[in-house]
């Protein structure tokens, strides 16, 4: 309390002259209606910006949460997708599919640590063998092909993406049909190659290329780039075919592994026929 009290008597002055100071501003925004209303707009608008940083700063915090719910929104919509069925009946299909049989599944995943300045890139992403993850599993994202699962743990999976060195991929030009292996250059992850497509083939700049679903990994037509350039190297009987990629690997963050549900029944039918065929 002595304190206070001299406190009070070392600053009177000053206390007293800004006490009047705020009895004079009162006064004249009580009975100046000009002055008035300047001041209610510039505290109006002082408010307005407080609260537009705040709702900046609460929609970045939730940015994440939000990101994580469209992901399952999107790894919902997908596994509805005609194109994850084959029909069981070719005459009948019913609304409530009771005739179709579910073949690809999607579950959507998070990357967690990737690289693209190496020549065996890889992709980190937090779900693994618990969450059903198996090597040799597809990974795409909503512009089209990433990888393949190679390695799991309980709780992560690694990812061989499309600019690692030992990736392919069989893969084909959407306008003709026609098929090659997709491989990638080693350079800038912004490009590939897609090789082994015969010179009489038609293939022109500005061509799409997906993905031909041979390999019962990823299901036929996932996006993976446009063609940009064609050549014809001397003393070859193929295609020397440049892409551009529909992935910027360098901003992927949201990615679905694609479980193909009937690919043990095609690679049992297949090493069968090859057996017999020996």
């Amino acid at each position: 309390m002595r304190n206070f009290i001299q406190f009070l008597v070392k600053y009177h002055i000053f206390l007293m002259f800004l006490g009047l100071e705020v009895l004079c501003f009162a006064l004249i925004f009580r009975n100046n209606n000009f002055h008035k209303a300047s001041f209610v707009n510039s505290s109006n608008q002082v408010t307005g910006k407080i609260y537009s940083w705040k709702s900046n700063i609460t929609q970045y915090i939730e940015l994440q949460r939000v990101n994580n719910e469209l992901s399952q929104e999107n790894e919902e919509l997908r596994n509805r997708l005609s194109g994850t069925f084959v029909n069981v009946n070719d005459h009948f299909v019913l609304i409530n599919d009771t005739l179709r049989e579910r073949k690809y599944r999607y579950k959507s995943a998070q990357i967690v640590n990737s690289s693209i300045n190496k020549q065996l890139n890889y992709i980190t992403i937090d779900k693994g063998e618990n969450e059903g993850l198996k090597p040799e599993m597809g990974v795409v994202n909503p512009n089209g092909l990433v990888g393949v699962v190679k390695d799991v743990s309980d709780h992560f999976s690694t990812v061989i993406p499309i600019v690692n060195l030992k990736f392919t991929a069989s893969a084909e030009l959407e306008r003709t049909g026609h098929f090659g292996l997709l491989k990638w250059e080693g350079n800038d992850y912004r490009f590939a190659e897609l090789r082994d497509v015969p010179k009489h083939v038609d293939v022109q700049v500005g061509d799409s290329v997906v993905t031909r679903g041979a390999s019962a990994i990823y299901p036929r037509g996932i996006p993976i780039g446009r063609v940009i350039s064609v050549q014809n190297p001397d003393g070859s009987n193929f295609h020397k075919i440049r892409l551009e990629l529909h992935n910027d690997f360098n901003k992927i963050r949201y990615v679905y592994v694609v479980e193909n549900l009937l690919k043990p029944e095609q690679l049992e039918l297949e090493n069968q026929t090859e057996e017999n065929a020996q």
